[in-house]
Formats: structure tokens, C-alpha cells, sequence
């Protein structure tokens, strides 16, 4: 009898052992952790950028794995520029799994004058160019004076460590054939010596603009997807041209210089540095065709990036041109940084 009861104890043991070493295969979908998605805020205006947070029910942070839907569309990242006032429904993935569905409001955006205005200015120089310096420090003083001044610096020629085939067909759709060379807003030269004439660049930079542009992006497995996104206060006149370009900070080589009264009149400056400096075009060369009224414009783009040093120092330069070809507005944003319309 002692016998028979330990057996039965025994058994009872085995199958208790079993159900604690159910594994986790063994459950089904509903047994598993589920997924929440949160929003910075659910109410927002136009052109500004809302981050979404995935949680599991153990408040496991599961974003950088999970994909976030922005009314069905899958969105880069998981920041969103709302560019339509309405409602928005969100949710988000995670494998099999799908989060709760949240619903954004979003306003339209209002402004008393318009969008922020910033002046692009495109220079062309080289490392091999001993009067190049003139514009440089021309630049040097122009950011001193202004954040309202985008610069893209383009170099050319004579083998310079900085050349790219996207540079050298831009400089000839520009028609520059030698440097130091400037162009500001792609309407006026920038007279030399440039360092003597910043004022000519600040004068451009108006009051408002009627276009405003917004930028997102994001790299993932050496793949940058880019969405810009145009607004406006105005009916636009003629076709409006949208131009994208990768651009690196932080690059360093041996300057040339004959200019005795700047960088202490040194011949050869070593370690140099260069910003803003075109790597690669993005959109067209000539710019691709965007709509024209309320906020509703987008363009996406992805590309693996070309000439790049250090992706971490990277910008998407993006600008708009009307039917002249007159730059109306530009903007800039970090690769992987959101920036919504700056509106007044």
C-alpha cells in the first residue's frame, strides 16, 4: 500500500515537471506579450513631427524592431511629419503581432506671415586653390552673421581628394568653369572677394517665405530613405522644382592660399575643414516636380549613400525653385533627424 501511494506521487511529480517546462513555442499567439503603441501627443498641428513609442506588456521598449502604419502606409522610422489637418489612425507590428490602433488629430498649422526663410548659397572651390580661401572665409563669416544661409560646398578639378560626378555635372549645368565661384539662391553671383560682400547674402534673406519644407529620414542597413514634405501660404505661380542633395561636415585636407590677411597668411593650411560639402544628388539634377498648393507635397526617396566618409556627419539638403529657376526656400536636416515647416 506504502508502495502504490509513492508511485501515484511519483507520477503526480512527473506531470507537473512536464507542464513547468512547457516552452514557449508551446503557447499560442494570445498566451504571448502583447504590443502597445503610444504617440508623443495625439494632437498636433501640420508640419510637426510626432514620435511613436512600441512597448510589449512587460514594458520592453520593442521600436527599433517594430514597423509603425500611419493609416496603412508604412512610415520610415518611427517619426511622422503630418502635413493634412484630419484624423489619422496609427498602429504598429511587431512579427505576427499588432498593436492597438491610436487615432492623431491633427490641425491645420496657422501663420501670420509664412515659413521660415533661409538663402541657399552653392560655392565652388578646391583644396588645390590658393585664392579659393577668399570665398571660404566668406562662408566662415557669413554663418557668423546669419543661421538663415545653407551652404553647399562643391569642389572641382585638379584631382581634388573632394570631386564627385554629381558635382562636376552640376557645376556644368551651372555653367562655372572656374573657381572660387558662387551662386546665391541660383539667381546672383556672389562677388568677389567673397569675404568682403556677406552682405550681399543677407540681404536676400526675406521676412517670410510662401513655401516652407519639411524633412524626415532615416538609415537602416546602409540605406537612407528621405521624405520631404512642401507647404504653402500662397497659391504658387508657375511649376515649383524639388532638388535633394547629400552633403558631409567635418571633412579635413591641406588648404591652399595666396591671401596673406586671411588664416594667417599661411601658403598651405593643413587639416583644413570642410562642411556642407556635396556628396551626391539625390533627386534629379534639375530638381523633380511637386505640387503646389496647401501641405499635401511629398517626395520619398532611398538610396544608398556614395563618397561618404562618416554617414554621422551627413545632411539632406533639400530647396525649392520656381519656373525661373530662382531658389524660393531651402532647408537642411541631419540624416536620420526629423524637422517639421518652421512657420512664424
Amino acid at each position: 500500500m506504502k508502495y502504490i501511494i509513492n508511485m501515484g506521487l511519483i507520477i503526480a511529480a512527473i506531470f507537473m515537471l512536464q507542464a513547468c517546462s512547457k516552452t514557449e513555442s508551446d503557447f499560442t499567439v494570445s498566451e504571448k506579450e502583447m504590443i502597445t503603441v503610444n504617440a508623443s501627443t495625439v494632437n498636433v498641428t501640420t508640419g510637426v513631427a510626432v514620435s511613436f513609442l512600441v512597448l510589449s506588456t512587460t514594458n520592453n521598449n520593442v521600436t527599433a524592431n517594430s514597423k509603425v502604419y500611419v493609416n496603412g502606409n508604412l512610415i520610415a522610422g518611427n517619426r511622422f511629419i503630418f502635413a493634412d489637418a484630419g484624423n489619422f489612425a496609427v498602429y504598429a507590428t511587431n512579427g505576427t503581432l499588432t498593436s492597438n490602433v491610436i487615432t492623431i488629430k491633427v490641425t491645420a498649422a496657422t501663420t501670420s506671415l509664412g515659413y521660415k526663410h533661409h538663402v541657399l548659397v552653392e560655392e565652388y572651390s578646391g583644396t588645390w586653390c590658393g585664392n579659393c580661401p577668399r570665398i571660404l572665409y566668406g562662408v566662415d563669416l557669413l554663418q557668423q552673421q546669419t543661421n538663415q544661409a545653407i551652404v553647399v560646398s562643391t569642389h572641382l578639378f585638379n584631382k581634388d581628394p573632394f570631386i564627385t560626378t554629381d558635382g562636376n555635372n552640376l557645376a556644368a549645368q551651372q555653367g562655372v568653369s572656374g573657381v572660387p565661384a558662387g551662386n546665391i539662391n541660383r539667381t546672383l553671383s556672389w562677388t568677389g572677394p567673397q569675404y568682403e560682400n556677406v552682405a550681399q547674402v543677407i540681404n536676400t534673406i526675406q521676412a517670410a517665405a510662401p513655401v516652407g519644407i519639411a524633412i524626415s529620414s532615416v538609415l537602416s542597413n546602409a540605406t537612407v530613405t528621405v521624405s520631404v514634405k512642401t507647404g504653402y501660404t500662397q497659391a504658387f505661380t508657375g511649376n515649383a522644382k524639388l532638388t535633394v542633395y547629400l552633403v558631409e561636415d567635418k571633412l579635413f585636407y591641406t588648404q591652399q592660399n595666396y591671401s596673406l590677411n586671411l588664416y594667417g597668411g599661411q601658403a598651405s593650411i593643413p587639416n583644413f575643414e570642410y562642411n556642407g560639402v556635396l556628396r551626391q544628388v539625390i533627386s534629379s539634377l534639375s530638381g523633380d516636380a511637386v505640387g503646389t498648393t496647401a501641405n499635401g507635397n511629398e517626395k520619398s526617396y532611398s538610396f544608398i549613400p556614395a563618397n561618404v566618409s562618416n554617414s554621422n556627419n551627413t545632411r539632406i539638403v533639400a530647396f525649392i525653385s520656381n519656373s525661373a529657376g530662382t531658389v524660393v526656400n531651402v532647408q537642411e536636416a541631419k540624416v536620420g533627424e526629423v524637422k517639421g515647416f518652421e512657420v512664424f
